[in-house]
């Protein structure tokens, strides 16, 4: 049984343009994450999945440079990230998915590790970490088998459904078994996404708190330290 994570990515965000590709430890937001992610122990793939447009090209080179998988699909809208996913999962062959977004680069490894064993040994098909929320907006993970993605593609209707990927789950098939709550403490209201530009200054400021979350696996510590604003 093997787990690839696609991570889905875009240049032309609404609120922040090119955000993933700006600066961050010496290379990109988007580099930290992957370099991070590698350290997972239980991964096969790691997948950029993004539209076929103009960016494309800048989005392979850094797959190049990172040493993973690329995926642009040849002909699919660019709101359709549902079946970017499909069409992805089928060309590597993935077994299981595991979706992470491309604004959420400070994810510790040991999370998706977690995941994983709880997902094999519970003999799921889909789990989530944030439904409740305990964890921080950044640290948002789904592992979706490849016959439920599947189904999620060939029944989910509205735009909202194929744009944010997962809704037709949460609308039809979700119960708490497909939550794992990974911390005691409620850290919902830290937020570790890149968003905004505000995102972009918080966090440089921040290195290296950052840098001993997303790589220490007793990152739980560093959540507790203040952010300088």
């Amino acid at each position: 049984m093997n787990y690839d994570i696609i991570i889905q990515c875009r240049f032309s965000s609404s609120r922040f343009k090119g955000k993933i590709l700006y600066e961050f430890d010496g290379s990109s937001f988007l580099d930290f994450l992957l370099k991070n992610i590698k350290r997972t122990k239980s991964i096969r793939n790691v997948i950029i999945a993004v539209p076929s447009d103009k960016y494309a090209k800048l989005f392979k080179l850094v797959a190049r440079k990172n040493k993973v998988k690329f995926f642009a699909p040849s002909k699919t809208e660019e709101g359709n990230l549902l079946k970017r996913y499909y069409l992805c999962s089928k060309k590597f062959k993935s077994e299981n998915i595991i979706r992470i977004t491309s604004d959420c680069p400070f994810i510790n490894p040991v999370i998706i590790d977690q995941m994983v064993n709880h997902y094999q040994k519970k003999k799921l098909n889909f789990l989530t970490n944030n439904k409740p929320r305990y964890v921080p907006h950044g640290f948002d993970c789904e592992i979706i088998s490849k016959d439920l993605l599947c189904m999620m593609y060939k029944n989910a209707k509205t735009s909202y459904e194929r744009e944010h990927v997962t809704p037709w789950i949460y609308k039809n098939i979700f119960t708490r078994k497909n939550n794992i709550r990974l911390i005691n403490k409620n850290f919902s209201k830290v937020r570790l996404t890149l968003d905004y530009e505000k995102d972009y200054i918080k966090f440089k400021k921040n290195i290296d708190l950052l840098k001993n979350i997303a790589k220490k696996n007793n990152y739980m510590k560093f959540l507790k330290i203040k952010f300088i604003n």
